[in-house]
């Protein structure tokens, strides 16, 4: 992963280099660990069907469609979002996701400072994992809540 805030030289990371996670299907490169840059930032594939449901946090987070499209959620209702949209999530404000369509979507996830969503995003891919017919709605939102993500 990319250490490049605190150091005193250039890094690069190449395009399959970073901690792999899966969450839920959906696997998610970590290019930058907020323990060593200030930030957290992945490179992540959103399969067919994905849906992450209303959810609110403590850290700002911005989403770079890449490619493919996302229906965006949020307290007011649905938006498209396709190639090429950032899209800033404020701290404290319900949002949530879904790739309505046939063909995968893929995005960069930013969030800062991020050490509560990578600690969360490692919890889910271990426990999603560990656990041979997946994790119950409760379970996941067990999981959310410890590191302060707030569901609904």
């Amino acid at each position: 992963m990319l250490d490049t805030m605190k150091g005193k030289a250039v890094a690069t990371l190449a395009a399959g280099e970073g901690e792999m996670l899966d969450v839920f299907g959906a696997s998610m490169v970590v290019k930058a660990d907020p323990a060593r840059s200030g930030f957290f930032l992945a490179d992540h594939v959103v399969p067919p069907g994905y849906f992450v449901p209303l959810h609110s946090h403590a850290e700002e987070e911005v989403l770079f469609i890449l490619d493919g499209a996302l229906t965006l959620l949020d307290g007011t209702g649905e938006r498209q979002g396709g190639p090429g949209e950032t899209v800033h999530l404020p701290r404290g404000v319900a949002h949530g996701f879904r790739n309505d369509t046939a063909r995968p979507a893929r995005l960069l996830v930013a969030l800062w400072p991020g050490r509560q969503g990578l600690a969360m995003f490692r919890h889910l891919s271990r426990a999603g994992r560990a656990a041979p017919g997946g994790l119950t709605p409760l379970e996941i939102i067990a999981i959310c809540a410890q590191h302060g993500v707030t569901m609904g």
